[in-house]
């Protein structure tokens, strides 16, 4: 009997590993797959001109429709942002707030009553 006892113990003992034991209280282990390395998003700084003659600064090299910076290719300069295609797929990126500027009024400045 005693060597029945020792026969099952030796024959169930790797499946009673501690290694093999996991927390239940420990959150899942994520698989972690090596990609290619990541190109940060591009970044649309202004937008210049009006219609064809329209510019756009886009990741810091000014471009125009049908322009390249890298592996971007710019399609369309909009009045407030672009399309591109970069890996086949075509995207819009839009200014996150419009740029505006005034013309410098060319009037005379006036000073107000009592000020002179």
């Amino acid at each position: 009997m005693r060597s029945l006892l020792l026969s099952l113990t030796v024959l169930l003992s790797p499946l009673a590993s501690a290694d093999e034991l996991r927390d239940p209280t420990r959150p899942p282990v994520m698989a972690h797959h090596e990609s290619g390395p990541t190109e940060p998003a591009p970044v649309l700084s202004a937008i210049m001109g009006s219609g064809a003659d329209r510019l756009a600064i886009f990741n810091g090299h000014v471009v125009r429709s049908g322009g390249t910076v890298g592996t971007y290719v710019i399609q369309t300069v909009f009045e407030d942002g672009v399309r591109y295609r970069h890996a086949g797929v075509t995207h819009d990126l839009y200014l996150t707030r419009p740029a505006t500027f005034k013309k410098p009024s060319t009037a005379a400045a006036r000073l107000p009553a009592g000020d002179q």
